[in-house]
């Protein structure tokens, strides 16, 4: 009879331990975020904050948004016609695959660019241990910022001439060249040194954009254009700060 009774109440004991245990796991992460990046005759600073939903048994999966503040800064940098469908041809996810049209491909030559963008982001990360973990995060929507710039257009059918340009005050995530504005992307890993501070090591990826005064390019078909990027990229480091 007493046997009978210790194995249910063994059973119970361990169901209740491992509840309790789930429940102390942590639900969420927030972090302050400081990185720096560097790409060729380019450079970049960004701070952010990102809040995560640590979901799982072992809630290692971070899911979540954050905010983000990137300053560029680029030297005697190219950037070429912006929009898809002068691109490519095409908008949607077709971009991906299709091939650019070189004809519809102008650039603008800036001496010293400078963007400030300031974003709502995607986030996510993964835990494998207590030390280490790994991630990946973009800009989805927000506004860029900064002063008027004097710049060169450089056109396809040997046209050009002196032109000024502001950074594209709307950004969008879409999908690839469909994207407006500028937005920054990050695959990185991550060491924690304790439960407050980590160090990051990655690769940024960071579209930049600028709109000319005038609609300077004119496409061979007839279309116009004042839209003009810069894909930047670069290996980024940064340091992190948990609450």
């Amino acid at each position: 009879m007493k046997k009978s009774i210790l194995v249910p109440c063994i059973v119970l004991l361990t169901i209740c331990a491992a509840s309790t245990q789930a429940q102390q796991l942590p639900t969420k992460s927030r972090e302050a975020i400081f990185t720096a990046a560097i790409g060729s005759s380019e450079f970049s600073t960004a701070f952010a904050y990102q809040h995560l939903w640590l979901v799982g048994k072992k809630r290692k999966l971070g899911l979540g948004a954050g905010v983000r503040l990137t300053n560029y800064f680029g030297f005697n940098k190219y950037f070429t016609t912006a929009p898809a469908e002068l691109t490519s041809g095409k908008t949607g996810p077709g971009v991906f695959f299709s091939e650019n049209i070189e004809e519809n491909i102008d650039s603008v030559l800036f001496k010293n660019a400078q963007v400030n963008s300031l974003n709502l982001s995607i986030n996510i990360q993964y835990a494998f241990s207590k030390k280490f973990a790994a991630g990946f995060n973009i800009d989805a929507i927000g506004f860029s910022f900064g002063g008027q710039k004097d710049a060169t257009y450089f056109g396809n059918n040997g046209t050009g001439g002196a032109t000024s340009a502001k950074p594209t005050g709307f950004n969008l995530l879409l999908i690839s060249d469909n994207d407006k504005g500028s937005l920054n992307s990050e695959f990185y890993g991550k060491y924690m040194f304790n439960n407050k501070w980590a160090a990051k090591l990655g690769y940024q990826f960071l579209f930049v954009e600028y709109t000319t005064d005038t609609k300077v390019q004119t496409t061979p078909d007839g279309q116009t254009n004042d839209r003009f990027r810069n894909k930047s990229s670069g290996i980024l480091l940064g340091i992190t700060r948990s609450f």
